[in-house]
């Protein structure tokens, strides 16, 4: 009792002034604040656990993706108990850990959920695409670690990424004039790419919109994909997007 209480005291007093190594010479990243490593130098872990994702690190439920936003404390693991799995904090959110080997580690892919856009006249809304991945789904992952709900793709590594996207929508238009309604990419609001398909004057069908790109992107780019309709005259018009297994977007991080 009495060596723990030694050694409680003296990791107290220095972590208020300095990183803390046990076993080795350095520690390995800048923000590491207590290292542990064997006496050959390799690091050793010894992880925490949390009973569920309400009691993690940085949780924060008036926040979109549910976490405070902490670069200090990426790579940071800890066990879930309550979905009985290891989870890694990439700087905004909690990810699985150690994932399987043998599956694809260089895309990611969400659904494209339910959402609706109109105008009345000249007075259209417009507005991001909602997106969604599945739990245990082996046609929606996140192996990018990527992925920030409720409608934004955060980019971790530059590169080339291919980025295939498909909708199928549907809806009606009456009016005086027909409209046109688009669908951007757009990279850190600005737009870099988009498709659009066109309604008549008078018309009640189902369209589909898809594309397949590539954009160079770097860190921290955030990547939506916006909706909005366009008309020259008097309309009255609505649509719905999504909410279908061939509604999806995915990308390829491929150099």
């Amino acid at each position: 009792m009495k060596k723990y209480i030694l050694l409680s005291s003296i990791l107290g007093g220095c972590l208020l002034n300095a990183q803390i190594i046990m076993g080795g010479a350095n520690v390995t990243s800048p923000y590491t604040q207590l290292e542990l490593q064997n006496t050959t130098g390799q690091k050793v872990l010894i992880q925490p656990a949390a009973n569920n994702s309400t009691t993690l690190p940085k949780y924060n439920a008036a926040q979109p993706d549910s976490y405070d936003d902490d670069p200090t404390m990426e790579a940071m693991l800890m066990y879930d108990k309550n979905t009985s799995v290891s989870k890694v904090y990439d700087g905004s959110t909690w990810k699985q850990a150690f994932i399987p080997q043998g599956k694809a580690t260089t895309w990611t892919r969400a659904r494209i959920e339910p959402s609706s856009v109109a105008c009345l006249s000249f007075l259209c809304t417009s507005g991001n695409l909602p997106l969604s991945i599945p739990n245990n789904s082996n046609q929606f992952s996140d192996y990018l670690s990527v992925f920030r709900p409720a409608d934004t793709f955060r980019i971790r590594q530059k590169g080339l990424y291919r980025i295939n996207f498909n909708v199928l929508f549907n809806g009606a238009n009456i009016g005086f004039a027909g409209v046109k309604v688009n669908i951007a990419i757009a990279v850190n609001g600005e737009q870099k790419a988009y498709m659009s398909a066109n309604a008549a004057f008078i018309s009640s069908n189902s369209f589909s919109a898809s594309a397949d790109t590539v954009l160079f992107l770097d860190v921290n780019n955030d990547v939506n994909f916006r909706v909005n309709i366009n008309t020259p005259g008097l309309s009255i018009a609505a649509f719905t997007f999504g909410g279908t297994p061939d509604s999806s977007i995915s990308l390829e991080r491929i150099l």
